[in-house]
């Protein structure tokens, strides 16, 4: 009786759903809701033997995070298309789930390869497709008219946040969610060539319906960085030309507004696409116009799917060849650059459609404000900056160590396929340790941490013991520039921005300036330099002149009884010469 019912039940389905026919609410500015979606990937599935859903982790909304894959050879185990050695292209779609035109158009797109939809099916030749339908699930689950208060279609959508309450586009590097962390898993299993993150934007008011953020060239590996701004994003945007619709650089103004010049976007290792490229990914990220209607963001999007899809299919072995070469050459790598500026000198001016301003009095609050007026549209010229100088640049140990007792970072590294070994002994090593001499401290959370900024350190030679348990981290790797970006602490992403090592910035050991005083003198008698600064100090300080505890204080901080371990980063280094 059980089979009989199962059977009816996707009999009504397959008869609901058909595969050929996905629901299309974005025609009439719609968007579907979680259940939907999923049981439309799930009939694609069943439908198709090229295609598969996976429940391929946990979410914080205790619903599993589902990957779609679209493979020929029917391979859909992730660690298997990893080391398939075919191109696999990875999209992510509802990361902000406000923001749903890619979610409605990778369906679609997914439904029209499968069906061989005007030959579409030829992509699937070369490329393996990895979708996620939708990252943000707690976000997708919490639908309401009122989360885009800028957007006008579609009139209901999901919440920017996850269900920790998390932007999950500021959690990549801390990882904070269970969805971050499948997500990951699941990415570096796959190893992808190429991938795209899908948003909308509520920024400055254009013509545009889709505007494109590349990662920064600069960042990357250099010859694969130079294929990719030369040839490979130029490409898309011509291609993007031969569609409705016409594409431009993000919207990133640095002077106001757009006329007066846009910049491209320094994407941080804690947004998607500045997490891809840290492995030799080719990533970008979308970024439809949230003032355009709803379908038509999703055809936009649809457009740019097809042209990343057809670009990464024509031209995949030249693309696998520069992703390896860059896999060996960041193994060897010597020096790396933790961190960018754009470089305002230099520019170049791009065409641009856009509307001139004009004022007008709210009615709300009587007070004069200005606006895109659409009445007035206007074509010219603007300067466009997307060079990037080095700011901070490090050269990498030949190991780093990291001790079994931070296990948020040792989870972080094994999740992102980082190779380590373990020491076998306790043993006691020479290494520079890097102690915090100026940090900011910030005032207010920022997507759950005080993040720390403006981070510097010196460095002291000492011999520290380690022991039996604690990782080593070689930096022969093709990870090397995920290492060194959570690893050194001045890295704007690092571990110990995002508070990883808080704990080593609180003291464990005191004095009391009452018994203290014999033990101060022993130590200024011993150290005639210390003595030296100790009475230049008490001559140039009145305030420290007239405080005994200041005074003890300054002999405690240079004396043996200041811990070791006190502002000291609990990361070291290690060079064989």
């Amino acid at each position: 009786m059980k089979k009989l019912t199962f059977a009816f039940i996707l009999c009504v389905a397959l008869v609901t759903l058909s595969p050929a026919n996905p629901p299309v609410p974005w025609e009439e500015n719609e968007t579907l809701t979680y259940q939907k979606l999923i049981d439309a990937y799930r009939q694609l599935s069943l439908s198709y033997p090229e295609a598969s859903l996976l429940e391929a982790g946990e979410t914080d909304i205790g619903k599993p995070l589902h990957l779609f894959i679209l493979s020929r050879n029917k391979i859909f185990d992730p660690v298997e298309i990893g080391q398939s050695g075919r191109p696999v292209i990875f999209i992510n779609n509802g990361i902000h789930p406000g923001e749903p035109a890619g979610i409605e158009a990778s369906l679609q797109l997914a439904n029209d390869i499968l069906t061989d939809k005007d030959h579409m099916g030829k992509y699937l030749d070369k490329v393996i497709l990895c979708i996620i339908p939708v990252y943000n699930v707690g976000g997708m689950l919490n639908r309401s008219h009122y989360h885009r208060a800028n957007q006008d279609t579609p009139p209901v959508s999901g919440f920017r946040g996850n269900g920790k309450h998390l932007d999950l586009n500021r959690d990549f590097i801390k990882a904070d969610s269970k969805n971050t962390r499948s997500l990951e898993k699941i990415f570096r299993e796959t190893n992808p060539l190429v991938f795209l993150d899908t948003h909308t934007t509520d920024g400055s008011d254009h013509q545009y319906t889709i505007t494109l953020i590349p990662t920064l060239y600069q960042n990357m590996e250099p010859d694969m960085g130079k294929y990719f701004h030369n040839t490979m994003v130029p490409a898309l945007f011509e291609a993007m030309k031969k569609t409705p619709y016409e594409m431009i650089p993000y919207v990133n103004s640095i002077h106001g507004t757009p006329d007066r010049g846009i910049s491209a976007f320094n994407d941080l290792p804690r947004y998607s696409t500045g997490y891809a490229s840290l492995f030799n990914t080719f990533a970008f990220m979308t970024e439809n116009h949230v003032y355009k209607l709803f379908r038509d963001q999703v055809r936009s999007v649809y457009f740019f799917m097809k042209g990343l899809i057809g670009f990464t299919r024509d031209h995949a072995s030249e693309m696998m060849t520069l992703k390896r070469n860059a896999d060996l050459s960041v193994s060897r790598q010597k020096k790396f650059v933790l961190s960018w500026k754009p470089d305002t000198t230099v520019k170049q001016m791009i065409p641009f459609k856009g509307y001139f301003l004009s004022e007008r009095t709210g009615k709300v609050t009587g007070l004069p404000y200005r606006w895109y007026d659409h009445a007035r549209p206007f074509v010219k010229k603007i300067p466009f900056y997307e060079c990037f100088n080095p700011v901070k640049t490090v050269e990498k140990p030949d190991y780093y160590i990291l001790p079994q007792a931070w296990q948020e970072a040792v989870e972080r590294l094994r999740i992102n396929g980082i190779r380590m070994v373990r020491l076998e002994r306790d043993t006691l090593i020479q290494v520079p340790s890097m102690y915090i001499t100026s940090i900011k401290y910030a005032q207010r959370p920022y997507n759950g941490h005080f993040q720390h900024r403006d981070i510097q350190y010196r460095e002291e030679k000492q011999t520290v013991k380690f022991y039996r348990g604690d990782y080593v981290i070689p930096t022969d790797q093709p990870g090397n520039r995920y290492i060194i970006q959570v690893l050194e602490p001045d890295a704007p992403d690092s571990y110990f921005s995002w508070n990883f090592f808080d704990p080593v910035l609180d003291r464990r050991e005191y004095f009391s300036p009452s018994t203290f005083e014999k033990k101060a003198l022993e130590v200024l008698e011993k150290n005639p330099g210390l003595k030296k600064s100790f009475e230049e100090k008490k001559k140039s300080d009145p305030a420290f002149a007239g405080s005994r505890y200041q005074q003890l204080g300054f002999i405690y901080n240079h004396s043996p009884w200041l811990e070791k371990s006190y502002m000291r980063v609990p990361v070291f280094k290690v060079f064989k010469n």
